[in-house]
């Protein structure tokens, strides 16, 4: 049996896998903060604040374990259209405001939200960032690096496409960087050998990490010996160099609070915090589907936390910052086990921002690249089509809708295209597929059973469905389970009523309670010794009535067998005693829709009288209470027929003869030899059967007659039909 790992979430005990994950993601972020800054129009250093500040302050806020956060590149436009309108410092006061917002969306509960995006977007999302990191990376590994790093648009700010650049890169390759990517490469796809994975010394220190100083050694080497051949220039990464505190202090920004105000900064808060918070949900959804232990994020408290570490940002000059599926995929690939590799992370950038700016500037971007050219494989994952597919086309269609969407728009835009795919999809699936309803169908009868949740969403279905029904047939609709209903299909039932009546339908409805959220059936309830007494034996019949044309519905009273359990453990009160056959198909309980606690079953072949039945008949009712006794004969019953063909036994040869005086009472009106083989006469045997043994109760046990003649009980007989499930009565009571 497959079971799901267990961690430790404790934020020092799985340092061993955090740490060397933590640098992975440190290295990464570096290139894709500054990028974003640059297209952001924003100062360089921006990005890098909002690294730090995810790092260590949304981080330990958050309750994702392996959710890394950080400036991102779906709200770059926003960015610089804040910037351009509102200033710098204006920009960062609407931040201010958008990390309160977030705040309260969170406290508010809006993080709900999540939870209904579909899987095949998230599934979508996921694989499309793949393909699109993937083909982004591409021109970096050859040394093409006009477009910046994390940019996720198809049309890119170079003029080119993701595409177009493909073959324009060519133009400007450089031998060096590709050189470079290959053999990072090359480590990256050893490190990933199961051979490799088992050794000690190479579980200490992650692919990437080793790929990357690699790089920067051969660089190195190519400076010192052939200056002509090394990679420089924007072919490096570029940290902002502070050389004093001074220079720190220079690089941090204030909002301007003078702009309150303005209502600009308003709505741009508003469109940060809304863009933000969608983006981090629905990176929240996607982390959780890779993290190897399924844990769970509680997304209001992760908007609080991204709202806190945005305002945060606001304060100092940062960019604004969601969760990002990239830096959290590094992070899952390398190994993370909890949100310790973002704390890492964060602290790594606050370090070598401040201490080693020089050192990390001597790392080649081609290296990067091949760091996540993996990654974007890696979220590929081929075999997410095949399970998707497999999923049917209602899936399918939208986690291909929402790939394509984000590799020829941007990943905002995509996902849109997405959701309103998988919108229309769910929306097809409604109309064609009744999941809200189970319907079925016995004979002339459909039976509509509706799910715990009909919407709107079903309303086409359900009218498509009631039109179809034929005239003159029987119909049952169902709604025990249903714990909300939406009007507009309460008022289709309520119409359908009276096009019941003109079509001759014979309609039963079942528990339908209303509209909106609905209440829940009350559950039927054993028998108390006050309900019991309260009853004539004629409200018993009834209710044993009532039972089987429930039974015949295939309908059933709400019960929770459990409850009943606890209900008769101090004492039983049954309303009444059935004495039937023990025929497989003949269990009383299923018959009348009775459950523990409400009626005596008595079962013996043939449905006879003895001595022993009528015992337990005379405790049922003189000592036990019960106001009614059923004798229940059924059609087509293996005892009657073993009377008529004369069977003989062992023991069973004095049972059948019991039935005997029913079959000389047939024999004796027909003028006919009763033979087992003529269905008709065997039944009518069956029939005198049980008015026999009802006669026999009265004459056998004078207890019981005289309180019949008291009206304290009442004694009827029945047959039970095995291929309708009706129960007919030859009297009431």
């Amino acid at each position: 049996m497959n079971s799901t790992p267990i961690v430790n979430n404790s934020l020092f005990a799985n340092l061993k896998y955090d740490f060397p994950a933590g640098i992975a993601v440190f290295l990464i972020a570096i290139p894709l903060s500054l990028g974003i800054a640059l297209a952001s129009g924003a100062p360089l250093f921006s990005g890098l604040i909002a690294g730090i500040i995810s790092g260590l302050v949304v981080a330990p806020l958050s309750g994702s374990s392996l959710g890394i956060s950080g400036a991102t590149a779906g709200i770059a436009m926003i960015v610089w259209t804040a910037i351009d309108k509102l200033g710098f410092n204006g920009f960062l006061l609407a931040l201010v405001v958008a990390g309160v917002f977030q705040i309260i969306m969170g406290l508010s509960k809006a993080g709900v939200i999540a939870y209904y995006f579909p899987s095949s977007v998230i599934n979508g999302m996921l694989t499309g960032m793949g393909f699109i990191l993937f083909l982004k990376q591409i021109p970096h590994a050859m040394g093409y690096d006009r477009d910046y790093e994390g940019d996720t648009s198809f049309f890119q700010t170079d003029s080119y496409s993701s595409f177009s650049e493909l073959t324009h890169m060519l133009e400007f390759s450089s031998p060096t960087a590709i050189m470079i990517a290959l053999i990072s490469l090359g480590i990256l796809i050893l490190w990933e050998q199961p051979l490799i994975k088992k050794q000690r010394f190479f579980q200490l220190f992650q692919g990437a990490l080793i790929a990357i100083l690699v790089a920067v050694l051969i660089n190195e080497g190519l400076q010192n010996f052939y200056p002509e051949l090394a990679l420089g220039g924007n072919h490096l990464v570029m940290i902002p160099v502070l050389k004093n505190t001074s220079d720190l202090l220079n690089q941090l920004h204030y909002p301007d609070f003078s702009q309150l105000n303005n209502p600009s900064v308003y709505l741009a808060a508003l469109t940060l915090a809304v863009v933000a918070s969608l983006k981090t949900l629905l990176s929240v959804e996607a982390v959780d589907k890779m993290d190897p232990y399924k844990r769970v994020t509680p997304t209001n408290r992760e908007l609080i936390a991204q709202g806190i570490g945005n305002a945060c940002s606001g304060l100092i000059g940062g960019l604004p910052l969601a969760q990002v599926i990239v830096r959290s995929s590094i992070g899952i690939q390398s190994g993370a086990k909890t949100k310790a590799t973002g704390i890492i992370g964060g602290l790594l950038l606050l370090f070598a921002v401040i201490f080693i700016p020089t050192m990390l500037n001597k790392i080649p971007l081609a290296s990067l690249a091949s760091v996540l050219l993996v990654v974007g494989y890696k979220l590929i994952r081929p075999k997410v089509f095949t399970t998707m597919y497999k999923a049917g086309m209602y899936h399918f269609i939208p986690f291909c809708v929402t790939i394509l969407g984000m590799i020829f728009t941007d990943l905002l835009i995509g996902l849109v295209i997405g959701l309103i795919s998988a919108l229309f999809s769910i929306l097809l699936e409604n109309y064609k597929s009744a999941f809200y309803f189970n319907e079925s169908h016995i004979g002339n009868k459909t039976i509509l059973r509706l799910s715990e949740h009909v919407s709107f969403l079903n309303k086409a279905n359900i009218q498509q469905t009631l039109e179809q029904l034929p005239d003159y047939s029987e119909v049952i609709i169902d709604a025990t389970r249903s714990k909300y209903i939406d009007y507009d299909v309460f008022e289709i039932i309520e119409n359908f009523k009276i096009e019941a009546q003109r079509k001759h339908i014979k309609l039963t409805i079942e528990n339908l309670r209303g509209f909106g959220a609905l209440k829940p059936v009350e559950n039927a309830r054993a028998p108390t010794y006050d309900t019991q007494q309260s009853l004539t034996p004629a409200k018993v019949l009834e209710l044993l009535k009532e039972g089987n044309e429930r039974f015949v519905n295939n309908l059933k009273s709400n019960r929770n067998l459990l409850e009943q359990i606890n209900d008769t453990r101090q004492g039983q009160f049954p309303i009444a005693i059935i004495l039937s056959c023990m025929d497989s198909r003949t269990s009383v309980e299923l018959i009348f829709d009775q459950g523990l606690g409400d009626v005596f079953s008595a079962r013996v072949a043939g449905n006879v009288i003895n001595d022993d039945i009528l015992g337990s008949m005379e405790y049922a009712c003189k000592l036990a209470g019960s106001k009614l006794i059923v004798v229940l004969g059924h059609s087509h019953c293996g005892a009657v027929k073993g009377a008529c063909a004369n069977v003989e036994l062992d023991h069973l040869s004095g049972l059948l003869d019991r039935i005997k005086p029913a079959v000389d009472a047939v024999q004796t009106e027909e003028s006919v030899e009763i033979t087992a083989s003529n269905d008709e006469l065997v039944q009518k045997v069956a029939d005198k059967n049980v008015q026999l043994s009802v006669e026999q109760i009265r004459r056998k046990s004078p207890l019981l007659d005289a309180m019949l003649k008291n009206g304290e009980i009442g004694i009827v007989g029945g047959m039970y039909n095995i291929e309708t499930g009706k129960v007919k009565f030859y009297s009431d009571v």
